[in-house]
Formats: structure tokens, C-alpha cells, sequence
């Protein structure tokens, strides 16, 4: 899983970095995003014509709808997106933040996603396209196991900066 992540994590990052920020890429950083995409595409050719190869995955998620957060799982996972089983899944074309955590890692990934489709049908579930530049950060303090982010949005009031 970890190194799954990280490479989805580091291809969007990479792809972002030029699309979003106009930051232009340097060779190195060129080469590490085609062999990236490469990997992520996979060698199974897709009847449906996918940019990458999907991996079957659960996970739990966090993600964000307006008014709040929600809970959920990946069930599926690739290069450009997720299946998110989820008791609420949003409209179309809403924007959320998807945050999964890699414990084996020590680390969270939070991904800007835009919701692509959605089930009328049967268990509640969307597909969410990567829209952005992700982050990755420690979840563990690095003496004490105790966790150091927590999804929250908002002031915090222990922040002397805050009135």
C-alpha cells in the first residue's frame, strides 16, 4: 500500500506542480514523472481505454462536503482518481479533500479531488478524480507515537495568533 500511495501521491504532485503552478519541471524531476505514469499505467491493457491501471484497495477515507466531513472507504485506486464507498456520496463536479492515513508509513496523504460520478443505485458510492496539489505529512510525533495532525479546518484556539 505504502508504496502505492506514495507513487500516486508523487506522479500528482509532479503533474500539479506544472499544470496548476506553472513551476516548470526539471529534468529530473521530467524523467520521474513519465516513469511514474508508466508504472501507474500498468502492463494489463484496459477494454475501457483507462490513462492508468485501477488496483483493487480498501481503505479508509476522510473527505470533505460542504457543511462537514464524511467517512468512507477506497475500494479502488489508480493513477487519476478513487471509488470511495461512502453512506452520502456528493453531486457531481463537487469538490472535496480526501485524506487517507499510512500508518505502516507514518504518514498522511490529502489529495483535492472533484467528484466525477456517482451511484443511484445499490451501496452508496462516487468516483473522484485527483484535482490538485496533494500533501503528505508525519502522522506520528517523532518521540512519542502521539499524532500530530488531525483533519480540522478553521482557527485553532490554541493559536496565541487567534483573538
Amino acid at each position: 500500500m505504502r508504496n502505492l500511495l506514495s507513487m500516486i501521491y508523487e506522479h500528482q504532485l509532479l503533474s500539479s506542480k506544472e499544470r496548476d503552478l506553472d513551476i516548470v519541471l526539471d529534468d529530473a524531476e521530467r524523467v520521474r514523472l513519465m516513469g511514474l505514469a508508466r508504472l501507474l499505467r500498468g502492463e494489463t491493457p484496459d477494454t475501457r481505454q483507462r490513462a492508468f491501471a485501477r488496483v483493487k484497495l480498501t481503505l479508509p477515507v476522510q473527505f470533505t462536503r460542504p457543511g462537514g466531513f464524511e467517512s468512507g472507504e477506497i475500494r479502488d485506486l489508480s493513477g487519476g482518481g478513487f471509488l470511495i464507498l461512502t453512506a452520502r456520496p456528493q453531486e457531481v463536479g463537487t469538490r472535496v479533500i480526501v485524506r487517507v492515513e499510512d500508518p505502516q508509513a507514518g504518514c498522511e496523504y490529502v489529495f483535492p479531488c472533484a467528484v466525477r460520478w456517482r451511484a443511484l443505485r445499490g451501496p452508496g458510492r462516487m468516483g473522484v478524480a485527483l484535482d490538485g496539489v496533494p500533501s503528505r505529512s508525519d502522522l506520528y510525533e517523532d518521540s512519542t507515537g502521539v499524532w500530530k495532525k488531525h483533519l480540522r479546518f478553521g482557527e485553532d484556539p490554541a493559536d496565541p495568533m487567534v483573538a
